[in-house]
């Protein structure tokens, strides 16, 4: 038996072929379907007629016929994922072309050429890539041009293709230290991205949640508290929020993140080295040379005086005075490298005169107030017999000053209310010392680390890592050196894109936080970090990339398809989050309204509806919209792209079939199969014939039988 279909939307309907083959056949008979074809069938849609065969255990013979070869043929659009604003947008197109060769081109409704690119001859490839300028529905035609540039239209070397232009990326920009860092970063990226300044303290919510990406910018840990910190990380970890933190010296170790939420998430790790510094001193000590000092008590005051000096590092300063009725500089300030000369300072002083030590301490203050060091000390050494005076106020004023005064009792005497109230006043210590067995160690700094800074100035040739996605329209070979990076180091697991020459730090790193990606730039996009970028021609097309990338995993809310079939067009929505129902909305035409559609949930996070008819639609939640356009899988008779056609070898194979060669045709036979349960045909007049014979010899002996009564 032969099989005719018709079908109004497909020129060669394999699929339906099947079914109405299938059909054919009883169910529960035996047989087979012999299919003559190239495969080239106009619709795809084939898989449940070929999976009801299999069921059924119907064997498909195939007999493959040569498809006819085109001189100029378009066979197929590979229409991109997505396209966007302002973004490369990609249609692979796969053609017959004989002869040199051919060009294809993609042109608008208005005959502008978007874009062109080459076709080799033979059968091959070729992709078509343009940067759409408008949000919305772009009606264009792919056309193949063949030897000189000719076009002809009646031929099957057209086809219509329209595209769901979604709106530029969202970029919320945090950044407060470099001058305009928000225009300049936005004119480097184009019109593919929209910056929106986002303004800590105040909580982000909104903001985050309509955007696709969060670049923070050279800025400081304080500039965006650690309540907004955590809102962030939810946003990226949950939310899919894209999150690129840049920078140079205001950003990183040196911005105080060390230890904060964010820093976490970082693919990085900031490098804080330490040194050890001993801060400088200068140390005035004042010796009472009075009379009372005489015998050993001026002697046990110059030991606790070098002992004090001798704790002094070389670039600290030390200076003597003595006061014996009156005040003068044994020895002026100067380093504590000049020993000899100090000790020979020491050395010459003798006991004798009067106690008056007012103005010895005055020109102590007097004299530390012309240097430059972090610490200073004044170290009083005394009898404690001393005139009486206005000690306090000056006392005061000299510790507002950052001048300690530190008080010694030299003698016997174990305390002096005259001394300790000096030390309290000056903000320093009071000791006693009896004799040359108890002498004190005197306390004047205590040593303290420092952080390097991290930032790392200079020429520094970088080298280029990582998969070619991030570098897609870049070439690798053009990257200028750095003027300037931040050192750090890249966690296990992060991808480092981009990297130091000569000291393999990490310039660029990213890696996947939660359902979100972080990337760190450890340099400034518009600063003085990237001043030998600025000439550099694919910058902007990279930094471009690196951002979009990074927002890739948050480009959507919402995966959504719609087909075209016999009763309409069906959409289909699949949503990460089963609590989260998505709206959407419908267009019969380009300028009709958009109405709003039911939507059907058929499993957690799976919703569908079917529409008569539809140009466009929009499906959003509170997060953005997404613009969708329906696919046909029926395409034009003589376009079918070899590649997509139905796999006869294939289908022979699952159903049992048979795969004949065309010139072994004519004297193939097929076999069938299937029929598990036949239907015989049983005869039922001899069975008839033998109960009638039967029937007719009981009557027979019935008759003849004897009388059983009495005569």
């Amino acid at each position: 038996r032969v099989v005719s279909v018709r079908d109004a939307r497909s020129a060669v309907p394999l699929g339906a072929m099947l079914a109405a083959a299938g059909r054919a056949i009883p169910q529960g008979a035996r047989g087979s379907i012999t299919v003559l074809s190239d495969g080239r069938a106009t619709d795809r849609r084939w898989g449940p007629a070929v999976q009801d065969l299999q069921a059924r255990g119907l064997p498909v013979h195939a007999v493959a016929l040569r498809g006819a070869a085109g001189v100029l043929a378009l066979r197929g659009v590979d229409l991109p994922e997505i396209a966007r604003v302002g973004h490369v947008a990609r249609l692979g197109v796969h053609a017959e072309v004989a002869g040199e060769g051919a060009t294809a081109l993609l042109v608008d409704a208005e005959g502008r050429e978007l874009a062109r690119t080459v076709i080799p001859a033979g059968s091959g490839r070729g992709v078509l890539a343009f940067e759409p300028e408008q949000a919305g529905v772009l009606e264009a035609e792919v056309r193949l041009l063949g030897p000189g540039g000719t076009y002809v239209a009646a031929g099957p070397n057209h086809r219509a293709v329209r595209l769901a232009v979604q709106p530029p990326l969202r970029v919320a920009y945090v950044g407060e230290r470099m001058v305009e860092g928000g225009p300049q970063l936005g004119a480097l990226l184009g019109a593919g991205f929209e910056l929106v300044a986002a303004e800590p303290p105040v909580p982000l919510g909104n903001v985050l949640l309509r955007s696709d990406v969060l670049v923070i910018d050279d800025a400081a840990a304080e500039r965006i508290p650690e309540h907004v910190q955590k809102e962030i990380l939810q946003s990226v970890q949950r939310d899919r929020l894209g999150l690129v933190m840049t920078g140079g010296r205001g950003a990183f170790g040196a911005g105080g993140w060390h230890g904060q939420p964010l820093a976490e998430a970082l693919p990085v790790e900031m490098v804080q080295k330490e040194e050890k510094r001993d801060p400088s001193t200068t140390l005035v000590v004042i010796i009472d040379t009075s009379g009372s000092m005489g015998g050993n008590r001026v002697q046990l005051a110059k030991e606790v005086a070098r002992l004090a000096i001798r704790r002094l590092l070389p670039h600290d300063k030390v200076g003597i005075v003595e006061f014996y009725g009156a005040k003068r500089w044994a020895a002026p300030i100067q380093p504590a490298s000049n020993a000899i000369e100090i000790q020979r300072a020491l050395n010459r002083l003798n006991a004798g005169g009067g106690t008056v030590i007012m103005p010895a301490i005055e020109e102590a203050f007097y004299g530390l107030q012309n240097v430059r060091t972090r610490y200073k000390h004044v170290l009083v050494l005394t009898d404690g017999g001393v005139e009486q005076g206005a000690f306090e106020p000056l006392l005061r004023r000299m510790a507002d000053k950052g001048i300690t005064v530190s008080t010694v009792l030299v003698g016997p005497g174990m305390h002096s209310e005259f001394l300790v109230n000096l030390a309290n006043w000056g903000k320093g210590r009071f000791y006693g010392v009896p004799n040359r067995f108890n002498l004190p160690e005197i306390i004047l700094k205590q040593p303290a680390s420092a952080h390097l800074p991290s930032w790392r100035p200079g020429e520094h040739v970088v080298t280029t890592r990582g998969p070619a996605g991030w570098w897609q329209d870049v070439d690798r070979a053009s990257v200028p050196p750095l003027s300037g990076y931040v050192e750090a180091r890249a966690r296990p697991g992060a991808d480092v894109l981009l990297e130091v020459a000569a000291t393999k730090h990490p310039v660029l790193a990213t890696w996947r936080h939660g359902l979100g990606r972080v990337t760190a730039l450890l340099t400034e996009p518009t600063g003085p970090g990237t001043a030998t970028w600025r000439d550099w021609k694919d910058y902007g097309t990279w930094l471009a990339r690196v951002i979009a990338r990074t927002a890739a995993e948050r480009r959507l809310p919402f995966r959504a398809t719609a087909r075209r079939d016999d009763d309409g067009v069906v959409l289909t929505i699949h949503g990460d989050d089963a609590r989260v129902a998505p709206k959407a909305q419908v267009r019969a035409s380009a300028d009709g309204p958009w109405g709003d559609v039911a939507l059907r949930l058929r499993a957690p996070g799976l919703w569908t509806a079917r529409v008569p008819a539809a140009d466009a639609f929009q499906v959003s939640d509170a997060s953005g919209a997404l613009l969708v356009v329906p696919a046909d899988d029926v395409v034009p008779a003589g376009q079918v792209d070899p590649d997509r056609g139905l796999d006869l070898a294939r289908l022979a194979q699952v159903s049992g079939g048979a795969l004949v060669p065309l010139a072994r045709a004519p004297s193939f036979t097929p076999t069938a199969g299937g029929g598990d349960a036949p239907v015989g045909v049983v005869p039922l007049w001899p069975w008839c014939f033998l109960l009638a014979l039967l029937l007719f010899l009981a009557e027979l002996a019935w008759r003849r039988r004897p009388s059983g009564g009495v005569a």
